[in-house]
């Protein structure tokens, strides 16, 4: 193995431990190898991740800005290896921020909308040319506000929906499929429990036979399902403002208005409403400009809303790897007093030379 793979298993190492979903992990790992390739480019070759140098990442967010990369994109690169970074123990608090750089803002105004009756109906006749279970699928992401991969990993759940619905039991959990594997409970919409329950029930009795699958891939595994879903979802009209998330966007647009016209305070709709699309109770200022952007003039033009982020307190990184009996124990010394064992620092070299770069650093 040469140095610069050991490097990116350094990194695919990192972002495991730093946990998050498979896909989460795949791309810090991809966008890591593309850095790795960068800093190769120009000279370095970087062994581990802690090999990493400011002035490297600088040059590489600039490579891309050269390369027209949008800034959405250039938003979850930068986010990828912070996190491997961090990971690892290297400290991120004196890198270069996005303003230093004269960076573009992402927009994250969203560019779905919530589809009208005629628009779903004229959906589903045309998914009901083409597939089945793609029919299925649909109808359970507009009423229940599913993701993709919620509602295509939804067939064992829905006899435990039925049964909850049929209970009087508006709130719905979603243990399979969930984003980043955290269950969440999403509500049925109180103006159409009957729609809800027709959808279910017609799922359950098109899967129950398929060993409770909506769609089945050509290799018989998850992977496979969600490419022939994708390409199915391509053949119907579900294309930009209408693609696959509005039907989220539907559900998000008719939870509000309902609960508006019930007289619910404004900020406690947007964070219920965030809850129920999985999303955590404090994102409210974010649903508000995402997915009630259509319905923004039912809000007052200045809300007091919670903050979307709240930062959580941060462990100690470096000393997870210490054996349990020295990492958290104090040492007692003679006096009485106490001292906390230290681990020594890791990271960057004292002192770097570079070919057109004279840069002295001192750590403690």
């Amino acid at each position: 193995m040469g140095r610069r793979s050991r490097g990116v298993n350094h990194a695919a190492q990192m972002s495991r431990e730093a946990g998050g979903s498979k896909d989460s992990q795949k791309h810090r790992r991809l966008h890591w190898s593309e850095f790795s390739r960068f800093a190769a480019r120009i000279g370095h070759t970087l062994e581990a991740v802690n090999e990493a140098e400011d002035w490297m990442l600088e040059f590489f967010v600039r490579f891309l800005v050269a390369g027209a990369m949008k800034p959405g994109t250039l938003a979850n690169y930068r986010a990828s290896l912070s996190v491997i970074q961090d990971t690892a123990g290297q400290d991120m608090s004196r890198s270069i921020r996005s303003r230093a750089l004269q960076l573009e803002r992402r927009d994250r105004h969203g560019k779905h909308r919530a589809r009208t009756p005629q628009e779903f109906s004229e959906l589903l006749a045309a998914a009901q040319k083409l597939d089945d279970g793609v029919v299925h699928v649909i109808r359970l992401m507009r009423w229940l506000g599913l993701r993709m991969r919620e509602a295509l990993m939804c067939g064992k759940s829905l006899e435990t929906w039925r049964d909850l619905i049929v209970q009087g039991d508006r709130r719905l959990p979603i243990e399979r499929g969930a984003k980043n594997g955290r269950p969440r409970r999403t509500e049925v919409l109180v103006d159409h429990i009957e729609e809800t329950l027709d959808a279910i029930n017609a799922a359950l009795a098109f899967c129950r036979s398929r060993d409770f699958e909506l769609v089945t891939g050509c290799n018989d595994d998850l992977k496979s399902a969600k490419a022939r879903l994708k390409s199915r979802f391509d053949q119907l009209p579900m294309r930009k403002e209408l693609g696959s998330h509005s039907l989220r966007f539907t559900y998000a647009v008719d939870f509000a208005n309902a609960a508006l016209d019930r007289g619910m305070p404004p900020v406690e709709v947007l964070t219920e409403l965030s809850d129920r699309l999985g999303h955590g109770p404090s994102r409210g200022k974010m649903i508000l400009d995402v997915y009630c952007r259509q319905i923004r003039h039912r809000f007052p033009e200045k809300i007091q809303l919670p903050s979307d982020f709240v930062p959580l307190k941060k462990t100690n990184k470096r000393n997870r790897s210490l054996p349990a009996m020295a990492s958290t124990g104090d040492l007692q010394l003679d006096n009485g007093a106490e001292h906390t064992r230290r681990r020594p620092a890791r990271g960057r070299r004292a002192q770097a030379n570079h070919t057109g770069f004279q840069r002295e650093r001192n750590f403690q």
